[in-house]
């Protein structure tokens, strides 16, 4: 009996120190993302922190408990979308409540040459727009509203000899901060506000102070913004661009889409475009065979004179001709070579012989040969 008495008290002691123990505190996290430019120690850390006089931090402006740093040195795009943004939908979906969420994410893909005057940074837009509609979608689920802001970014060429080619990489060719797609070529910080348009995000545009004040916003490296460059961004954090409602595309053209274009004639609708047929003046294989006019010419090759005959061998300058033949003052009558004549009589005779080509053509002056028979 004893012993149950101990084990209740222990019970009873144990869940009055659990109701007066207080409850674990929820950390209200600010998460920051994006490259070196955004990593902890930069504007981020005076936006959770504060500044002077002017802004008290996340931490006491908004209640924010935690600052969640997920940037990383040298980030592009690909790992943004790779590493951070999973990360970053993980501790949004925590049961805690996110405070303030900003990202500054595409300075090392414009460095690096993704973008130039004549041709924007391949899917860069397309895969942010993904990235940042997951993050507002998550947003969206955690409870209260929350501040969320992307950074239009700075050019840390100012006043070098690369000031002009980075205003175009940012910019694109016509130099101006485009919130609504146009018809030049758009720059990291137009596809950044156009991207915020679409998804109704804010933007922190830190390019004017720093176009302001050159290179006195950057630090030693030539790249970063040293402490008034950090500060610079934070106040554009503060005082954010809203986006704008843009209008709808133009509906797509015979112009700007060749594939809507109907189809030109063809010589199947329009026999004016057909070529002409074929003739000999345009294809010599249609030609007709030209007229052979040349007469052919005939000649012994051998002749064999016996006791009362006599054979003839003759040839043709031309192949396939025929060949006629004629004894004394006799007609021509058709013969072969080799011709042998045969009961001579006994004396002088001449044998002559002409050749016919394979077009008619006949040699007009025959072959011809004397000879005698003796016996």
């Amino acid at each position: 009996m004893m012993m149950r008495r101990i084990v209740r008290l222990l019970i009873a002691a144990a869940a009055c120190l659990a109701v007066l123990a207080p409850a674990t505190a929820s950390a209200d996290p600010y998460i920051s993302m994006g490259d070196s430019s955004s990593t902890t120690g930069t504007y981020v850390t005076s936006l959770y922190n504060g500044f002077g006089d002017s802004f008290m931090g996340y931490d006491e402006e908004l209640g924010a408990t935690e600052h969640v740093s997920l940037a990383q040195a040298g980030a592009g795009l690909f790992g943004f979308v790779q590493g951070q943004v999973p990360a970053a939908l993980a501790r949004i979906g925590d049961p805690d409540d996110t405070k303030a969420l900003t990202v500054g994410i595409g300075g090392n893909d414009a460095l690096g040459g993704c973008f130039t005057p004549t041709s924007e940074c391949g899917p860069f837009r397309q895969n942010l727009t993904n990235s940042l509609s997951q993050l507002k979608s998550a947003l969206a689920d955690d409870p209260g509203e929350e501040p969320f802001i992307i950074l239009a970014f700075f050019n840390p060429k100012n006043e070098t000899v690369d000031e002009a080619d980075f205003d175009q990489r940012l910019l694109g060719p016509n130099l101006i901060a485009d919130q609504c797609p146009g018809t030049t070529t758009a720059g990291l910080n137009d596809v950044i506000f156009q991207v915020g348009s679409d998804l109704g995000i804010s933007v922190g545009d830190a390019y004017p102070a720093f176009k302001a004040n050159g290179a006195a916003y950057i630090g030693g490296d030539g790249i970063h913004p040293n402490a008034a460059g950090n500060l610079a961004i934070a106040e554009a954090f503060l005082a954010p661009v809203a986006p704008t409602d843009c209008p709808d595309p133009p509906d797509p053209t015979c112009e700007t889409d060749q594939t809507l274009c109907p189809p030109g004639p063809t010589c199947e609708t329009d026999q004016s475009l057909c070529p002409p047929d074929p003739t000999c003046e345009t294809d010599a294989s249609l030609c007709p065979p030209p007229k052979d006019t040349k007469r052919p010419r005939t000649k012994f090759t051998k002749v064999k004179i016996g006791r009362r005959s006599v054979k003839f061998r003759f040839e043709s300058s031309e192949k396939g001709s025929t060949f006629k033949c004629a004894l004394d003052g006799r007609r021509f009558r058709r013969c072969k070579s080799p011709k042998k004549l045969k009961g001579l009589k006994k004396g002088k005779h001449i044998f002559r012989v002409r050749a016919i080509d394979a077009s008619g053509n006949v040699d007009k002056s025959p072959a011809k040969r004397k000879f005698r028979i003796r016996r």
